[in-house]
């Protein structure tokens, strides 16, 4: 029969110790997600409560559409309803929903800033920065989704499964390399 080892149940509050940082990061990570989540669907919630399309999508659909026009889309229309938006030539239309916005990455870009750096004036700048960073890049890949619709050919369903979704992510990725340097230059303000 095997002995249980007292060494490593020991080793706990050191190991602990150890991580405290990384665990620290977890949990400003994790509640700051929640919390964001709860918020952002309290929100969905309520405005499909009273029977509106949230201001975000109807905002990142009617950049799109000023993008795709501004673009060459001929005829290009744009009209809203409860489920989201469409924006497109007659027959070519793209439907814009509430998970198209962007946010929901948002609020994970967020949630790491804030896990990372904690709640300081600096943290909430990048957030407020990250986020814009993000919308633009949204607002630009649909308004192009728009565009390669209108054009035709298999490049819109390439772009759309492919090149979009990867270009985001970049954006996020590149936004998260960067921490570090905004840091600096924001943290030299201050001494």
């Amino acid at each position: 029969m095997d002995s249980f080892n007292w060494n490593s149940i020991k080793k706990i509050p050191q190991r602990i110790r150890k991580d405290r940082e990384f665990i620290g990061f977890l949990g400003r990570f994790l509640s700051c997600l929640i919390v964001f989540t709860i918020v952002y669907e309290s929100y969905l919630w309520f405005t499909e409560q009273q029977r509106e399309l949230d201001w975000i999508t109807y905002k990142v659909s009617e950049l799109s559409h000023a993008l795709a026009v501004a673009l060459g889309v001929a005829n290009c229309e744009f009209s809203c309803f409860m489920d989201g938006c469409y924006i497109g030539v007659e027959g070519k239309m793209i439907n814009v929903l509430e998970g198209c916005n962007g946010l929901k990455l948002a609020l994970v870009y967020s949630s790491y800033i804030i896990g990372v750096s904690g709640w300081k004036w600096q943290s909430v700048v990048q957030v407020i920065v990250g986020v814009i960073v993000i919308q633009f890049f949204n607002v630009f890949r649909i308004g192009m989704l728009v565009v390669l619709r209108d054009i035709g050919g298999d490049l819109y369903f390439f772009f759309i499964k492919y090149v979009f979704n990867v270009l985001i992510y970049i954006a996020i990725l590149f936004l998260w390399l960067i921490k570090p340097y905004i840091d600096r230059a924001l943290y030299q303000d201050v001494n």
